[in-house]
């Protein structure tokens, strides 16, 4: 008597409103499962589905109907997953995991994040556990045959959710405070094994740098990089965390003391770096100084003559890439030498047909 319950029961679960949706085995469904993720700076966020099919049918306001509370996709709960805190719609959401659900109507929607997030579907939702409810406003689409969550719109901190079924796709505007995200996370990871190395300190303070937020915690970090070695890198970081400071007389005494016990690869990499941010002739000023000390290397030659050549000082540029090819040169430093003697007029088929 109690098995023949037991299958009755069985089989009303497959007859009743899971029809063509097997819910005892783990066996392939009709609608079938997904996962989208996208990250904003280092937060993750992910949307886990399934996928119905329009299948030809009237889907928004007869297959879902309107003013229903609907589970934003099939089977389970769909959710939602943000690695860290976040904002949806505007509204703050603490990390961790909610179940997505929506209210259509003709024309505005709800979007629901509820904290029950493992029940089926959306048949034991309660607006109790709700911890986000936000108005959104549908948009035609391209017909899609199966329920799509798309990320769009990605900037470092910001992006939209779009779901799209049938011809209409529903926006939801999702953002994390990097930042601040990033700031309590460094905490943590500066009382770990990497924090007995400068590197760890120096990247933090790096960060910090670029982004231009909390100086006060970079000069921290880079004062500790330096506390436990000293290097051409993290004292760069610093004098320029100085500069920015208006700190200018401190922050030329750092410089003067890294050029002056400066290697050669630490001064050519410091000449470029100037280079690159415009700093022509302070950058031609260190090039010559690594050519002085340096005189038999025709890799510092060579860069000579590219610092030259950025300076517009043609006639230079010319005869340090002579002098770095005089002096017979590896064969990447011959090759980049070529190359701009070449764009700078010279006929360099002698230096060609030389054998290295």
């Amino acid at each position: 008597m109690w098995t023949r319950t037991l299958l009755v029961c069985a089989c009303a679960l497959l007859a009743g409103p899971f029809r063509g949706q097997y819910t005892l085995l783990d066996l392939p469904r009709e609608s079938q499962h997904a996962t989208v993720t996208q990250r904003l700076g280092i937060t993750d966020i992910t949307v886990d589905h399934s996928r119905p099919s329009v299948k030809g049918r009237t889907i928004w306001g007869d297959v879902v109907p309107y003013g229903q509370v609907w589970r934003a996709g099939a089977n389970e709960n769909t959710t939602i997953t943000f690695a860290h805190d976040a904002r949806v719609e505007g509204q703050a959401v603490p990390a961790g995991t909610y179940g997505l659900h929506m209210i259509p109507t003709p024309t505005t929607w709800t979007v629901i994040l509820s904290k029950d997030h493992t029940a089926w579907g959306s048949f034991f939702y309660t607006p109790e556990k709700d911890a986000v409810r936000a108005t959104v406003t549908p948009r035609p689409c391209p017909l899609t045959e199966q329920v799509t969550y798309t990320f769009t719109d990605v900037t470092d901190s910001t992006t939209t959710l779009v779901m799209r079924w049938e011809k209409l796709e529903v926006p939801v505007r999702l953002g994390v405070d990097v930042h601040g995200i990033i700031l309590a996370g460094l905490d943590d990871q500066l009382r770990g094994l990497t924090a007995f190395g400068w590197e760890a300190w120096y990247e933090a303070a790096k960060y910090c740098q670029l982004e231009k937020i909390a100086p006060d915690r970079a000069m921290a970090w880079v004062d500790r990089s330096i506390a436990l070695r000293p290097n051409f890198e993290n004292r760069t970081l610093k004098a320029d965390l100085l500069t920015e400071q208006g700190r200018t007389a401190e922050a030329e005494a750092i410089r003067q003391r890294m050029v002056a016990e400066a290697t050669n690869g630490e001064l050519n990499t410091y000449a470029y770096a100037l280079l690159n941010q415009g700093k022509k002739a302070e950058a031609v000023k260190l090039f010559e100084l690594n050519a002085k000390r340096h005189p038999d290397d025709p890799n510092v030659f060579d860069s000579l003559g590219e610092g030259y050549m950025t300076n517009g000082q043609p006639g230079a540029a010319i005869k340090s890439f002579k002098k770095s090819l005089s002096m017979y040169p590896p064969a990447g430093v011959k090759a980049n030498s070529l190359k701009c003697l070449r764009r700078l007029g010279v006929d360099t088929s002698a230096w060609e047909a030389e054998k290295d």
